[in-house]
């Protein structure tokens, strides 16, 4: 492994490269990190728990089938450099992000008929939430780079995780997620539960949550408690409070515990995978219902990623706010949590507003 000072123009090398590769940086940081595989290709995986004891940067999706494996990266090449520092000066709630061609207004007739079916279920008692997700396809501009881009979400999302990943088996993803899956090391670890969404006024944080809201957030803390007392573990709860991700807000509580084997946490991750954040209630109910009744594959969106390290430091993130970069088009994904008082031009307009978090970074990856 070798370490070393780089440039951005290390992104367009590497891509370039075909090698498989992940590049990162950490909420509220001013370090970037690569990663890059020469040997081989990466480990293929096709259940979460084979990741006990295992260490590298993992690719997980929603839903693991014939075209969607777990993939593990192997750090061959490791490199880290600063640009630029967080300032202290950038506010806890930034300025919305510039709306990236007109709100679509009108539910599209998929989502509507996708919806009145999660809407069936969640009012006959079948489903207490449902999360419904939305793939909104762009055409790639012929002046985007993929560098470009992933340096505008960092600089642009300073609060939330963002990545650049490729192999050849999944294609290059690009995101900004603000939400932890599980992080910290040996001794000390945290998930957390992030639910019910707000956009922001002006810059400004909202400071009231309605009941649909808070519920939603609830269920998601009420299941990543009971998921971890089943494992024996006991967390500390800090929450809920409000955070920004972008031009939204969201509802958060976390969750900090003890874990003496952590080279277990594939097992761990299994049980925690998905939440009710991205799926729904109840969690097997939830998730067939969801396999069964949207129009799109959701892919590696709604899956998680980061650095996995039973011995040193774990940080993996739900892969929410992100994009897949084909050759002729971009795919954006979006979804929304679903409870029996949504209403179908509500939720259609939280999706859009999630929307522009990836449509800022391709419009940056033009500039």
């Amino acid at each position: 492994m070798t370490e070393q000072t780089v440039n951005w123009n290390i992104i367009e090398e590497w891509i370039h490269s075909g090698l498989p590769f992940a590049f990162y940086r950490l909420p509220d940081q001013d370090m970037y990190h690569g990663i890059r595989q020469h040997a081989g290709q990466p480990e293929m995986f096709e259940d979460i728990a084979a990741l006990n004891d295992r260490e590298g940067f993992v690719f997980v999706p929603f839903r693991a089938d014939k075209e969607h494996s777990l993939y593990l990266l192997s750090p061959d090449d490791v490199i880290e450099w600063k640009c630029g520092s967080v300032s202290p000066d950038i506010p806890p709630s930034p300025e919305p992000v510039p709306f990236c061609g007109k709100l679509e207004t009108v539910p599209s007739s998929e989502y509507a008929a996708d919806f009145g079916c999660c809407l069936s279920a969640l009012r006959e008692g079948r489903l207490s939430k449902v999360v419904l997700s939305r793939m909104k396809q762009e055409p790639r501009p012929a002046a985007f780079s993929v560098g470009r881009a992933f340096r505008a979400a960092c600089l642009r999302y300073v609060h939330s995780y963002v990545y650049l990943f490729y192999t050849p088996q999944t294609g290059m993803w690009l995101g900004a997620t603000p939400e932890i899956l599980l992080a910290g090391e040996k001794g000390g670890y945290r998930t957390v539960a992030l639910a019910g969404t707000q956009a922001m006024t002006d810059g400004v944080i909202p400071s009231s949550w309605d009941d649909k809201n808070r519920r939603e957030q609830q269920y998601v803390t009420d299941y990543l408690l009971a998921a971890l007392r089943e494992k024996g573990i006991e967390p500390v709860q800090n929450g809920p409070f409000t955070v920004t991700a972008g031009s939204l807000a969201h509802l958060k509580t976390e969750l900090d515990f003890s874990l003496e084997a952590s080279d277990m946490l594939g097992s761990l991750l299994q049980t925690l995978h998905p939440t009710p954040a991205v799926c729904g209630l109840p969690k097997a109910d939830a998730y067939a219902f969801v396999c069964g009744h949207e129009h799109h594959e959701r892919a590696y969106y709604a899956g998680f990623l980061g650095m996995l390290s039973p011995y040193g430091r774990t940080d993996l993130y739900v892969n929410l706010r992100c994009m897949r970069i084909e050759s002729g088009r971009i795919c954006c994904f979006a979804g929304g949590g679903l409870l029996a008082s949504s209403v179908l031009e509500d939720e259609w307009m939280e999706t859009e507003k999630k929307l522009q978090t990836m449509k800022y970074v391709i419009q940056k990856g033009m500039e």
